[in-house]
């Protein structure tokens, strides 16, 4: 009796652990979680839980293993099915077809109802949309689970301008410079800059140490200097340049997948950029403003509520590899997030929906 009350236990308990062995599962999957602690002790518990069943049921499991290799020599013989007390073999009813199709049906609707549902916030007086934000973004269990169900279509993770006229940027050459911790100390927001343009090498160096590719381990894996959640790289990052030796002033937008600019206004936009930053007047002396965009259709797809905040993290970590690049090569850079965003949108040509500016980074060389 002991036996037999430890067994049921036993199976109830690996049947709770394999369902949260399942639902563990959907959230590290969901938040592209590499390490999840949970996930991780119900897997070895359930493991340890079915290897207990199989002791206690091993006589059983032997006995059945014997029977099918004896019943595979030995002679088989027609198979007679129990009847009900009328006489009759049991079958399924429609009732047991009905009642799982329906908790499916209702299950499925539930999902694309709750992902579907309306996030308008009504804010109180004196609130901040800012943290409404941040707690109506904050994940649930429950919400992680619906949300993981519903399959979206990954955009493509590379912004191109076909036909655009294009500038090579010079190659990378060998790391050097001063050491990591000299930068670091030396790091500064400067708004005073020399008289003299920016050389081409020395953009293709911030560029490619800011945000540029570092490695390939295969065709669809790229690894970049800037790190982003599940390496999505929802940033891109558009060079408006001013003085830039051997480079016609206007609108470009790296490519980083072939290092190199591609066009997309041509003109001194100069007094354009100043206006929408609030005319602040370092950016009437910089070499070239660097633009950073979010696509937000690039982040979205995997993440949904928190994809805005991860946008962010990054549009900040690209902004500070901008500064240690900038140090490291005797130029000054000058974070700026005040600016009118419709503005900049407009000068880039982009929607500002789906994709909007969310950081500016004047560069220049530095006085001496």
């Amino acid at each position: 009796m002991l036996r037999k009350r430890l067994g049921v236990s036993v199976s109830l308990g690996l049947l709770l652990i394999l369902g949260a062995t399942f639902l563990t599962g959907f959230v590290a999957a969901a938040l592209d979680l590499n390490r999840f602690a949970y996930h991780k002790y119900a897997a070895y518990l359930a493991i340890a839980l079915a290897a207990v069943h199989v002791v206690l049921h091993w006589r059983s499991l032997t006995g059945q293993v014997r029977r099918w290799l004896l019943g595979a020599r030995a002679p088989t013989s027609p198979r007679v099915l129990p009847a009900t007390g009328g006489g009759v073999a049991p079958r399924l009813s429609r009732r047991s077809i009905l009642w799982p199709g329906v908790f499916l049906g209702a299950g499925v609707g539930l999902g694309h109802w709750w992902s579907s549902r309306g996030t308008a916030v009504a804010l109180e007086e004196g609130e901040d949309l800012g943290q409404v934000y941040h707690q109506w973004s904050t994940p649930s269990y429950a919400g992680l689970l619906v949300k993981s169900v519903h399959a979206r279509p990954q955009p493509s993770p590379y912004k191109e301008y076909p036909g655009a006229p294009t500038v090579p940027l010079p190659a990378i050459p060998a790391p050097g410079g001063p050491p990591l911790e000299t930068v670091i100390l030396g790091r500064r927001s400067v708004r005073e800059y020399a008289d003299r343009p920016l050389r081409l090498d020395e953009l293709s160096r911030l560029l490619y140490y800011s945000t540029g590719i570092t490695d390939r381990r295969d065709p669809t894996l790229a690894f970049r200097a800037v790190p982003s959640s599940g390496a999505l790289f929802p940033t891109e990052v558009y060079p408006v340049l001013f003085n830039v030796e051997g480079v016609a002033p206007g609108v470009y937008h790296y490519d980083v997948q072939r290092h190199r600019l591609e066009l997309v206004r041509a003109g001194d936009f100069r007094q354009e950029v100043f206006q929408a930053a609030l005319s602040q007047e370092m950016i009437l002396r910089a070499s070239l403003v660097l633009v950073l965009t979010g696509l937000f259709p690039r982040v979205h797809w995997k993440y949904v509520d928190r994809s805005y905040r991860y946008l962010l993290l990054e549009a900040g970590h690209l902004g500070q590899n901008v500064y240690l690049a900038a140090t490291a090569l005797g130029l000054g850079p000058c974070g700026i997030g005040a600016f009118f965003d419709d503005q900049l949108n407009r000068l880039l040509s982009v929607d500002g929906r789906d994709e909007a500016t969310v950081y500016l980074l004047a560069i220049g060389p530095t006085a001496t």
